[in-house]
């Protein structure tokens, strides 16, 4: 059994089957080493023939490789083996540079050259994921182009509104999404909705961290949407029997499901580096945070400044590791737009910082004001998309189903009379 870092690297990858794992990380080929590299070859081949990553399998029949058991995470054995590149590299370079460096021959500008120009590729070769050139965009395209045509929308979260999913393609790594509205306007039950959505319909392991309520709450709202029965009624003890026996089947049926649905007491994970370590633990498809704006800080105590460095490292840290949800608020100044004028809330009236509206790649606003309409659906406005998508759509708000699926309204055109 091969037992390097790059064969680890690459048993970790498989494992996840996560194919944006790979194509987030740019060009690494120089990080693999003698064995590794025809192993490596032929899951980079594969994934532009076909779409999607190899099964460990089929690498290790076409290969004659046995692959070891990974104990950590893709990303993690990539960041070990590029240390290693630079110190071969760096031990290699002192050594020709030291060449020109002895009683004869001395040449210092030479070997000033030598050692210039392999830190200078070094430090290239590191920036690889932030700078590309174009020209070789090749496999990272056509394999993602393949992934989707091919693809059961398990590339992409889905939130479960066909408006919005036909319109973003869905969360990938490295988007973060916005809810924001002011208090009891609806966030938990709209972010509970999508993230039981994609656990439900493709098997996303979610993990949902609370901040505002613990997490006993959280799953009585779960159970009653899983199994349409009232939640405030499951609240308070006044089920009919036929509602006991249903929340209990149901009960029993979800201890089969696909993936874990993890749920966090934010008590418990009061900082970005806390969600981020028991992340890299649990290693959900997203992550959902219910209250970003309650997140401490390690350092930071004024509270906007705060809201905005947690903003912007839920987006560095977070969203690199899965896509990211997290619900905010409006500030006082976005209730006090004039309706009748036909003023509404926008980016600039979200709470604490703009930092919230520039990191996301979707924002989601809850604009409603109670109404009669409102008893029975809720508008959801696109504020900002990924590649500038605006627009809105309603959501039913039935709390007797649980029904918060999106609601098509029909129009007069498209009615047929008898």
């Amino acid at each position: 059994m091969s037992n390097s870092l790059g064969h680890k690297a690459i048993a970790a990858l498989l494992t996840s089957g996560k194919l944006p794992d790979l194509l987030s990380v740019g060009p690494v080929n120089h990080l693999f080493k003698g064995s590794e590299e025809p192993v490596w070859e032929f899951v980079l081949e594969h994934c532009k023939k076909f779409g999607q990553l190899p099964k460990i399998e089929t690498v290790e029949a076409h290969t004659d490789d046995e692959l070891p058991t990974a104990e950590e995470p893709f990303a993690y054995y990539l960041e070990i083996m590029g240390s290693r590149h630079v110190e071969q590299t760096l031990k290699k370079t002192m050594k020709d540079a030291a060449g020109y460096l002895g009683l004869t021959g001395k040449d210092p500008e030479k070997a000033l050259l030598v050692m210039s120009e392999a830190i200078m590729q070094l430090i290239a070769k590191k920036q690889m994921r932030q700078v590309s050139d174009f020209r070789d965009a090749y496999d990272e395209i056509v394999s993602d182009y393949i992934a989707k045509y091919t693809s059961d929308d398990s590339n992409g979260i889905r939130f479960g509104w066909e408006t919005l999913d036909n319109m973003t393609g869905g969360l990938v790594v490295g988007d973060l999404a916005s809810f924001v509205g002011r208090p009891q306007k609806g966030k938990t039950w709209q972010m509970l909705y999508s993230a039981m959505h994609s656990w439900n319909s493709v098997g996303a392991c979610q993990m949902f961290v609370s901040m505002e309520m613990k997490p006993l709450p959280i799953k009585q709202r779960m159970i009653a949407m899983q199994a349409h029965i009232p939640a405030m009624k499951l609240k308070n003890a006044e089920l009919s029997t036929n509602y006991v026996n249903k929340m209990k089947s149901t009960l029993l049926e979800i201890k089969n499901a696909k993936s874990a649905f993890w749920v966090v007491d934010g008590n418990f994970t009061a900082n970005v580096e806390d969600i981020w370590m028991l992340a890299r633990q649990l290693k959900p498809d997203s992550i959902w945070i219910d209250g970003g704006y309650l997140l401490k800080h390690p350092r930071e105590r004024d509270r906007y400044r705060r809201v905005a460095e947690n903003a912007e490292l839920i987006k560095q840290e977070l969203s690199d590791l899965a896509p990211t949800v997290v619900s905010w608020q409006f500030a006082k100044s976005g209730a006090k737009k004039n309706k009748k004028k036909g003023e509404s809330a926008d980016l600039e009236d979200i709470g604490y910082t703009d930092a919230i509206a520039q990191v996301s790649s979707l924002v989601l606003g809850l604009l409603d004001e109670d109404s009669v309409e409102t008893m029975f659906s809720r508008l959801i406005e696109i504020m900002k998309g990924r590649n500038g998508e605006v627009g809105r759509f309603r959501t039913h708000w039935d709390f007797n189903a649980m029904d918060f699926s999106e609601l098509i309204e029909v129009s007069i055109e498209d009615l047929k009379y008898i």
